[in-house]
């Protein structure tokens, strides 16, 4: 009879039953008392104890609750210490060796270079000034300086015809460059400069002289008739 109570009621549901039960046949001594004896209370525990059952098993798992709100960002912390310099790493292999640049050592055709000269002496008669090219000159290159047609520009702008070398002068004291006729052949093959001779006015006085030059290198030109080729 006890488990068939204890099927329907449960344990907790159990317990109060016998406490009503003994409440009852306490009848007045359990009124006037105001509670269960020493006794009562250990026949309830000991009936609890032989009739409890073992824990049911575990419910299924609920659902996932809703996501909450984002709560507020944190405030930023503080910037950490610099940690200690690492040390070196190996070195590296060498790379591979590169294909060589373009390397331009002659004057292209159509082209024109120019740079400057200087003179300063006392007591000779006459001086050579040496007038180093930037790039080699092709040959045939003539001395037109004192062809104005052929050296239309100034010592401020050298310019120079095709195939001329031209001479300018912006300053000329006690001295004075010679003329075409004094060095009018061309230049023989490839040339990295020219040497131009300047004579003195008097021994006596200091010669000074300065300016500029120019070169033009030709297009290719027929031998025979010496009329461009081609327009580079």
């Amino acid at each position: 009879m006890v488990s068939r109570i204890h099927e329907r009621l449960g344990t907790a549901g159990l317990v109060v039953s016998v406490i009503a039960l003994i409440a009852v046949l306490g009848g007045t001594a359990f009124a006037a008392g105001g509670g269960l004896t020493s006794q009562q209370k250990k026949q309830v525990t000991k009936i609890a104890k032989r009739y409890a059952g073992q824990p049911g098993a575990q419910g299924l798992k609920g659902d996932q609750g809703p996501k909450g709100d984002q709560g507020p960002k944190g405030d930023q912390g503080p910037k950490g210490d610099q940690g200690p310099k690492g040390d070196q790493g190996p070195k590296g292999d060498p790379g591979e060796k590169g294909d060589p640049g373009p390397t331009e050592t002659e004057l292209p055709p159509g082209k024109t270079m120019t740079g400057v000269w200087s003179l300063v002496g006392k007591g000779l008669p006459e001086y050579v000034v040496s007038m180093s090219f930037p790039l080699r000159a092709p040959a045939g290159i003539k001395n037109e300086s004192g062809n104005a047609a052929n050296c239309p520009g100034s010592a401020s702008h050298p310019e120079a015809a095709p195939g001329s070398f031209c001479i300018y002068a912006t300053t000329e004291l006690n001295v004075h460059q010679e003329g075409p006729d004094y060095s009018p052949e061309p230049l023989e093959g490839k040339t990295s400069g020219r040497n131009i001779t300047f004579r003195s006015e008097t021994v006596e006085n200091e010669a000074f002289a300065y300016g500029s030059w120019a070169v033009h290198a030709r297009c290719p030109i027929d031998p025979e008739t010496e009329i461009e080729l081609v327009t580079c």
